[in-house]
């Protein structure tokens, strides 16, 4: 007997990274105390780095980002991201908060859909089916568009990095998805 699991079923790829990071060289190098021009390439470096590791920890894209869901069936019956009501499949797609749906395809051919708040829903024909979702995640383009305390504990996650410490991860935990394995 083979068993599926839920990484057989389903690929995630980031298509378009972010186009900014959450934070600025320069206010990282205030937060930080440091006046020198040398470790700006570390600087740098260290932002992309916390940035990623609170998306990781908190399973949400912080920045607007471009991704694409690749669904293979067989679905299992209790698929936790697909939920079937009369006539309609919803989904609640990976890396929230939800920006926008940009087209649903299955067997490269296009299908019809609609975006309610943080779903996407779909006729429920198509449930089974092999699915490609691209759409877009984030809280927004520019760092001011992402909530205070994440922002905060990117810089804080910089800090960790830089000084070799362990990261304080207090400020992460209203923002991590519950993940069903």
């Amino acid at each position: 007997m083979i068993t599926l699991t839920q990484e057989d079923m389903m690929s995630l790829f980031l298509k378009f990274p972010p186009p900014c990071e959450p934070l600025g060289l320069q206010e990282t190098k205030r937060y930080l105390r440091i006046s020198s021009e040398l470790e700006d390439p570390l600087m740098t470096s260290l932002i992309s780095d916390s940035r990623v590791y609170v998306e990781n920890i908190t399973g949400r894209a912080l920045l607007k980002q471009g991704w694409q869901l690749q669904l293979t069936p067989p679905y299992p019956p209790s698929f936790p991201l697909a939920q079937t009501h009369y006539q309609e499949l919803s989904f609640i797609l990976p890396k929230p908060p939800l920006l926008e749906v940009v087209s649903v395809k299955s067997k490269e051919k296009e299908v019809p859909f609609a975006q309610e708040d943080s779903k996407l829903k779909i006729a429920s024909q198509f449930y089974g089916e092999p699915l490609l979702i691209s759409f877009w995640a984030g809280y927004g383009e520019t760092p001011d568009s992402l909530p205070a305390d994440l922002k905060m504990a990117v810089l804080v996650g910089v800090e960790a990095l830089y000084e070799g410490k362990k990261m304080d991860l207090s400020l992460l935990a209203p923002y991590r998805v519950l993940r069903i394995n």
